[in-house]
């Protein structure tokens, strides 16, 4: 950047005193399972929740990924899961879609161990959150696109948002 004018000479070598190599997410997987550790007693802390766990299935999918977001796409994956959790265990369903390359389509259904002792509606609850939190992360958070594409106007997403409960964070730039 800095022969093309785009950065600072003087500050790059400034901030050049030592320089770590730093292999990509994909070349070091055996780091996957502490990281996903490390992201979920973050991401616990910071929504209350505790006693969280990846099942054994879950873990495999991010392990097997090549991860091209790096650790931040790790983070990402796994801040995911931790909002959409509504059990202890967090499985494959609560994982992005871009995990399964391979083919292996993400199960969407429901642990049965999360229906028991529950009624439809709270069950219906459950899914509405599940599925409107993860159209705000896939929009960055900007309910107004949220809305736009879920087809409905913004006051109505808005009602849902309150009437779930669920905690709206700021945009984060991209």
């Amino acid at each position: 950047m800095v022969v093309e004018g785009k950065f600072r000479e003087d500050l790059f070598y400034r901030l050049n005193v030592i320089t770590l190599g730093l292999p990509p997410l994909r070349e070091r997987k055996e780091d996957v399972p502490q990281l996903a550790e490390h992201f979920l007693r973050k991401f616990c802390a910071e929504n209350n929740r505790t006693g969280l766990q990846f099942s054994p299935e879950a873990l495999k999918v991010m392990m097997d990924y090549n991860w091209p977001g790096n650790v931040r796409e790790l983070e990402n994956a796994v801040e995911r899961a931790v909002v959409l959790a509504s059990g202890a265990v967090l499985g494959t369903e609560l994982l992005p879609e871009q995990l399964f390359e391979n083919g292996a389509p993400a199960s969407h259904s429901f642990p049965v161990e999360s229906l028991e002792g529950r009624s439809l509606f709270e069950i219906m609850e459950d899914c509405e959150r599940r599925v409107i939190l993860d159209m705000l992360g896939r929009t960055n958070w900007s309910q107004t696109d949220a809305a736009e594409r879920f087809k409905i106007p913004l006051s109505t997403l808005n009602q849902k948002i309150k009437r779930l409960q669920i905690a709206v964070k700021r945009r984060r730039e991209a």
